[in-house]
């Protein structure tokens, strides 16, 4: 989360106006960006990248034009937090009927099949868990600097337009 203030010379005038659109240009571009890497680093599932949960990661930006703008990048799915974060041992088997779908298409096995040794892999998952893709905190922490030079970048814009003034 980054928390910029304005004070001073940016209070006057133009200059609140000329700040903000770049504010504005700088969070839109951060998010896309950052949008574009969590897809890059989710794994796909069954349903490939038409559904599932790389189909479900959405960037949304609100208050554009007001001081509080924000910008997010996230998934609806319920099963998200559980592959960016993964799941420790011993803490229980996922919901029955969850994996199935994974089974077929990972053992290339029917409906019928794939219900007969779905409770065998929810206890081995229920076991010894596994680890996240963190594709979330990966594409922040990886592109942190590339997120620096870009506010930097609207910064010095900032400057050269209300130095023209």
């Amino acid at each position: 989360m980054a928390r910029v203030v304005v004070s001073g010379a940016l209070l006057q005038g133009k200059a609140p106006q000329v700040v903000q659109k770049h504010f504005d240009r700088f969070i839109t571009t951060a998010v896309l960006f950052l949008e574009r890497e969590v897809k890059v680093r989710t794994p796909q599932g069954v349903y490939g990248a038409q559904g599932g949960l790389l189909g479900s990661i959405k960037a949304d930006i609100a208050g554009r034009g007001t001081p509080l703008v924000r910008g997010a990048v996230f998934t609806a799915h319920s099963y998200g937090e559980v592959v960016e974060k993964g799941r420790r041992p011993g803490r229980g088997m996922p919901p029955k009927g969850t994996l199935l779908r994974w089974i077929e298409m990972k053992f290339g096995l029917g409906r019928e099949e794939a219900e007969r040794i779905e409770f065998v892999v929810r206890r081995k998952i229920g076991q010894k868990g596994f680890e996240g893709a963190h594709m979330f905190e990966k594409a922040y922490k990886e592109n942190l600097p590339q997120l620096q030079r870009m506010a930097q970048a609207e910064g010095l814009a900032i400057v050269g337009e209300l130095s023209r003034e």
